[in-house]
């Protein structure tokens, strides 16, 4: 890996694997990582003061969804709620460090997180995990009262590839009519698969997240992908983001998706999308993942104030 001018408040970062989930050896080197993540995630002990706990919704097709819950002890009924889509190129489960951050949310802006369990590539290629999440969006709006959280209040936040399934889905409920998010928060978000168009890629191609594993990431999560729902599987295919709710973007700056992140923003701004944008300097992609760096902390209270800023909204 290339060196490049991180920030020397973060740990030195280890360059992402580049894995074709089409492939049929990667199969295997992928089933196994998914048992370490979900023996971890099995494992993880929550901070003092919150509670992590698991239920089970239908998705579209009849399948079962399990969503995990972080919500701080005696979480007020009818709060917001956050719904964070997790990262993990689309073929990855839910990690501890995607987990930690749901928690590290809950307790600071006291609400409920719901982190659902969408199904991966390659066994699911697109529009499943987008499917799935909109199924858990459909059931945390029509039952919220079921789950003790404000219908009105709830927000979207996607990590990486998570960023692609909140924004996508944030257009579907637009083009039609339902109920969307009181805003929406897309961190170091994957958008675009025409990546290797933008400056970023080809300045930070061999960073942490390398442009050939993003490709690749690309090729399996929309195989056989409908032609109808490309525009919302990639969300700056679409024409039109007029109307969407008040959205963060922040992209990491030595990151091969940082440029199409500020494009997003940009395109939000021009269709009078109340946007804001913020590039963090010297970060890499999945920097925050260690919740004891000083400089992490800062940056997660930057997107809390972002949030709280969203919900003071009226």
């Amino acid at each position: 890996m290339k060196e490049y001018a991180y920030s020397p408040y973060l740990k030195k970062p280890e360059q992402m694997p580049d894995i074709d989930p089409l492939k049929p050896a990667m199969r295997v080197m992928l089933k196994m990582i998914t048992k370490t993540h979900q023996a971890e995630t099995a494992a993880f002990v929550p901070p003092e003061g919150v509670i992590v706990r698991k239920m089970q919704t239908g998705s579209s097709d009849g399948s079962s969804l399990d969503t995990w819950i972080a919500e701080p002890e005696n979480c007020p009924e009818n709060s917001p709620a956050i719904v964070l889509m997790h990262g993990g190129a689309f073929y990855l489960p839910l990690s501890v460090s995607s987990l930690a951050l749901g928690c590290a949310y809950a307790q600071k802006m006291n609400i409920r997180v719901f982190l659902p369990e969408y199904r991966l590539v390659p066994s699911f290629t697109a529009p499943y995990a987008f499917e799935d999440c909109l199924a858990l969006w459909k059931e945390l709006s029509e039952k919220s009262t079921a789950y003790g959280i404000d219908p009105e209040r709830l927000l979207l936040l996607g990590e990486s590839a998570g960023g692609a399934i909140a924004a996508g889905l944030c257009l579907y409920l637009k083009d039609t009519g339902m109920k969307l998010p009181w805003g929406m928060l897309l961190v170091y978000p994957v958008l675009d698969n025409r990546t290797e168009t933008y400056q970023s890629a080809q300045r930070y191609e061999d960073a942490v997240w390398p442009l050939k594993a993003n490709s690749h990431m690309w090729a399996g999560y929309l195989k056989n992908a409908p032609e109808e729902m490309m525009k919302y599987l990639v969300p700056m295919q679409h024409e039109d983001l007029s109307g969407l709710p008040v959205t963060y973007v922040e992209p990491q700056e030595i990151d091969i998706l940082c440029d199409e992140g500020k494009a997003f923003a940009e395109r939000l701004q021009a269709a009078g999308v109340k946007t804001e944008l913020n590039v963090i300097p010297g970060s890499y992609h999945c920097f925050d993942s260690d919740l004891t760096s000083e400089f992490v902390q800062n940056v997660i209270e930057q997107r809390i104030n972002a949030a709280k800023a969203m919900l003071e909204t009226e």
